[in-house]
């Protein structure tokens, strides 16, 4: 992957280094980047041996007088077996994001880096978001049909297929596709920033594709129907697409519906319906390959309120600088969310994710973090973390639900910020959560069942249900309520004990495992998961009553829309 350049130099940047010792922090190079509601930092340092450093951050839109706290920066030493393949040198360094932003305003961000063994630093960055695609203005209107060419593309003679509709469509100008059958066509002319050439449905019968390959930047799909033909994959990228638009369409029975090349940048894949060819009803865990959005590594990706279903894993393979969120995932054979191989600031929150059969969120490997989970109800058969290789990652206002254990590895949480999650189990009798012995030393850190510098896991709520057992940590040591759990382990001192038929409005889960209608956990009124949680800068401010409740629903706010928006 190519380093990612700066958006905006420092504004203001005041140095104070004495670093004499290993332990001391030299500051080294600083990246900033963004997306439409984000922006994320990378600032590589030397030195900071002991991981005592800390670098907070602030921000404010231009013209605001108050800066606003967000959280401070993740402090990134990767020590994993995968550092020796990384093509680049991440592996010390502070990484972080900050979230929910408004889109296309500039930024200021405030950087202080701190070491009390020697080396400090400030900097403040002016960094603007990306702006929400928007249909361009002034162009020309063409209409197309399917056909073999000819045509002037007016309403009364349009174009006959896109071949001629492409040779005239320019910056801006909107082609409306009339119903059809399109075939295979491959989109090779780029419109310019903010003016997209637009291919958008007419809005009669469907405007059907086999097959679309996309080679060219600055384009809008919208409305189209693709299905599978002799080619068994929707939508592909070619080479190096940047700033595209896929939006609205509707991609049914393909293995690979939407799949992106390593050098894509940029994309907007919004508001899709996703049903792809691994149903697990019928298939059982046996598909493993199959996904509904296949970012293939590529970065700098907005995916959000889309709805996918039967397919192996529901998003996959980001890069860095990826957001994905409001999505309703569902009915996959393999993962929902499935970040494997991503770097830093890759930020997932808001979305639904239901009946899968592996894997609710993969770690299988990270690159280095930090990754961002909040906000989003998870309720499967399979475990709710496929833990393999991760590194720092922040679990915040997430509902996880799993009949049994919610994870066999959840010792590896202790690289984690994990705060005000629930995490519910359901019949079987297993403990919430049970950490095995570590038997791949690949996949080990020192001290692998022991807090150490990356941990900070506090005030989640536990459910383990009738077990005797409430937590069984290196497959040997069993507890059997919270508060022995936190007294041996070091965390989770201010954690509660929750009951699913106390806590939710309605909890339909059966005792055993089976195939879910899609749910809203919503909190009950004067349970003990409200206002038992605490408060995240930039993460959740926006609680209702005292504190941040438990879980991804805050009591008396708007319930989240998970999949397609209405369209206006």
């Amino acid at each position: 992957m190519s380093r990612m350049v700066l958006l905006g130099l420092p504004a203001t940047v005041v140095f104070c280094v004495c670093a004499f010792s290993q332990d001391a922090t030299t500051p080294r190079e600083l990246r900033n980047y963004s997306t439409i509601h984000c922006i994320g930092i990378e600032w590589d340092i030397s030195g900071d041996n002991d991981h005592d450093a800390s670098c907070t951050v602030a921000y404010r839109a231009n013209g605001q007088d108050t800066w606003k706290k967000a959280l401070p920066l993740f402090r990134i030493d990767y020590q994993w077996w995968y550092a020796e393949e990384k093509a680049k040198d991440r592996s010390n360094m502070f990484a972080g994001s900050i979230l929910f932003l408004r889109p296309d305003t500039t930024y200021e961000v405030k950087l202080e880096l701190w070491d009390p063994d020697g080396g400090a630093a400030t900097e403040i960055l002016q960094v603007r978001t990306r702006l929400i695609p928007t249909l361009p203005q002034g162009g020309r209107t063409w209409h197309v049909i399917a056909g073999n060419g000819g045509g002037t593309g007016s309403t009364e003679d349009p174009f006959r297929g896109l071949a001629a509709a492409q040779a005239a469509a320019g910056p801006a100008d909107i082609v409306l596709l009339h119903a059809g059958q399109y075939g295979v066509f491959t989109f090779d002319k780029s419109g310019t920033p903010a003016k997209y050439i637009v291919w958008r449905h007419f809005g009669d019968e469907d405007a059907v594709f086999n097959h679309i390959k996309v080679a060219a930047s600055h384009i809008w799909l919208e409305g189209l129907t693709l299905n599978r033909g002799q080619q068994s994959n929707g939508l592909r990228a070619i080479g190096n697409p940047a700033d595209v638009v896929i939006k609205r369409n509707h991609f049914s029975g393909l293995h690979y519906s939407i799949l992106l090349s390593p050098d894509s940048r940029n994309w907007y894949i919004a508001d899709n319906v996703i049903v792809g060819d691994n149903d697990p009803l019928t298939k059982g865990t046996a598909a493993m390959s199959g996904e509904g959005v296949e970012l293939n590594h590529s970065s700098g990706h907005v995916v959000c309120h889309n709805c996918i279903s039967c397919v192996a894993d529901g998003i996959s393979y980001p890069g860095e600088n990826v957001d994905i969120f409001s999505n309703d995932i569902f009915d996959v054979s393999d993962d929902g969310l499935e970040p494997d191989y991503a770097y830093a600031n890759v930020r997932m929150w808001g979305n639904r994710i239901s009946n899968f059969q592996y894997a609710g969120l993969s770690f299988q490997p990270m690159r280095c973090g930090p990754w961002y989970f909040i906000r989003n109800q998870v309720i499967g058969r399979g475990q709710i973390f496929k833990f393999r290789v991760q590194d720092r990652f922040l679990l915040a206002n997430n509902t996880f639900v799993r009949w049994g254990s919610i994870g066999d590895r959840m010792h590896h949480i202790l690289t984690s910020i994990s705060r005000n999650n629930l995490y519910i189990s359901v019949g079987t009798g297993e403990p919430v959560w049970v950490a095995i012995d570590c038997k791949q030393p690949q996949y080990c850190l020192p001290n692998n069942y022991q807090p150490n510098w990356m941990t900070d896991v506090d005030y989640d709520g536990f459910d383990w249900g009738t077990a005797k057992q409430a937590f069984r940590w290196e497959n040997r040591k069993n507890f059997a309520d919270l508060s022995s759990f936190a007294q041996a382990i070091g965390i989770e001192e201010h954690g509660i004990r929750v009951r699913k038929e106390e806590i939710f409005e309605q909890f339909n889960l059966p005792m055993e495992p089976a195939h879910l209608a899609l749910q809203y956990l919503t909190l009950k009124p004067g349970c003990n998961a409200i206002d038992a949680g605490v408060v995240l800068p930039n993460i959740n401010e926006d609680f209702e009553g005292f504190a941040p409740d438990l879980g991804a629903y805050e009591f008396g706010t708007p319930l989240s829309n998970y999949g397609p928006r209405p369209p206006g």
